[in-house]
């Protein structure tokens, strides 16, 4: 009777204890039952690709797409050791949608980016949301406590291996370099994870997507494809472009940290604020590219800039040229060695 007393208060205090975390996180709580919930309609409404592959009336173009992405996914598992997962064997149609809605937050007089707690994955600096109206409530709760926002519509959705994941419809749009790193990006996301460091995530992530993309290409097409040479210079001109920005981010950290600034009134400090961003903004003028316009570039993707879109190069970028010393400088620029590295120290 003792012993059986015994467990009825352990499981009492268990109880206990799980209620208590239901109601301290009930907003958490709240938002993973939706985004589970938006996951599972997902999975439950994506069409097998050998089904769409076999449909007389599924357009020809986008066939030619699911089998560059049947190869990527058999070279990553193959080829690169990626964890063999059941990610991306099916399609989901958006319908025209953007594949999701994702908030970042940066503190409005520092480069600083705002992290969200999660359970089990830890600190992230972004928020997902499959409904438009969500996503611009999260982002007016944190404008109304005094950050900059933004709501940004990623190019491919993961769950970090925690769910299956479909090939989202607009995914197919992509060219066959580009969507050979997004895939083996993703996949990444399921082979290697760092609790607490989502900037180390995204960047081995962009990393080996990069560079497993590029000897997918080379596997196809051989080493000197114009395709590939294009592709390379894609790559090299996006990190001339975020190196620009990364360093462009520390000069308007360091005005934000001048006692002039934070002695100003906060509208002046806007002022301030948007003169410093706008030469920045001018100063991609200046910046060599190999292949990229810089007119298409201040037309496409310098709209309402403020302190959001320096942080999210901080998250992609800001330990690209580290891993590439490394490769270098520990693996003697051995690609493949280096993904090893990274499966033996971070792998899930």
């Amino acid at each position: 009777m003792k012993k059986k007393s015994l467990w009825k208060k352990i499981l009492l205090v268990l109880l206990a204890v799980i209620v208590i975390y239901l109601l301290v996180n009930i907003k958490l709580v709240i938002y993973g039952v939706r985004q589970g919930l938006g996951q599972l309609d997902m999975v439950r409404n994506a069409v097998p690709v050998d089904t769409l592959l076999n449909d007389p009336n599924y357009p020809d173009s986008l066939k030619q797409k699911l089998h560059i992405i049947k190869d990527v996914r058999r070279f990553a598992m193959d080829s690169l050791g990626l964890k063999n997962s059941p990610n991306y064997n099916a399609v989901y149609d958006l319908k025209g949608r953007p594949t999701a809605y994702v908030v970042q937050a940066a503190e409005k007089y520092r480069v600083k980016k705002y992290l969200w707690n999660f359970p089990v994955v830890g600190q992230l600096p972004y928020k997902g949301f499959f409904e438009k109206e969500d996503a611009e409530k999260e982002a007016k709760r944190l404008q109304d406590k005094g950050y900059d926002t933004r709501i940004v519509h990623p190019g491919g959705w993961s769950t970090m291996g925690w769910f299956t994941d479909p090939i989202m419809s607009n995914m197919l749009l992509k060219d066959e370099a580009n969507l050979a790193e997004l895939i083996i990006h993703e996949l990444t996301h399921s082979t290697v994870f760092v609790k607490d460091n989502s900037e180390l995530n995204e960047n081995i992530a962009d990393y080996v997507g990069e560079n497993g993309a590029v000897l997918y290409l080379k596997s196809k097409y051989g080493e000197s494809s114009p395709l590939i040479t294009r592709y390379k210079n894609s790559i090299d001109d996006n990190l001339t472009l975020a190196n620009y920005f990364l360093h462009s981010a520390k000069g308007l950290d360091s005005l934000y940290c001048t006692d002039g600034f934070k002695n100003l009134p906060d509208s002046l400090k806007d002022v301030e604020k948007q003169r410093f961003i706008a030469s920045i903004i001018d100063g991609v003028d200046s910046v060599g590219f190999k292949a990229f316009d810089p007119t298409k570039i201040k037309k496409n993707t310098l709209r309402n800039v403020n302190n959001t879109f320096f942080t999210g190069y901080m998250t992609y970028y800001n330990k690209k040229d580290t891993l590439k010393n490394q490769c270098v400088n520990q693996f003697n620029g051995d690609f493949l060695q280096h993904l090893e590295y990274f499966k033996q120290t971070y792998g899930k």
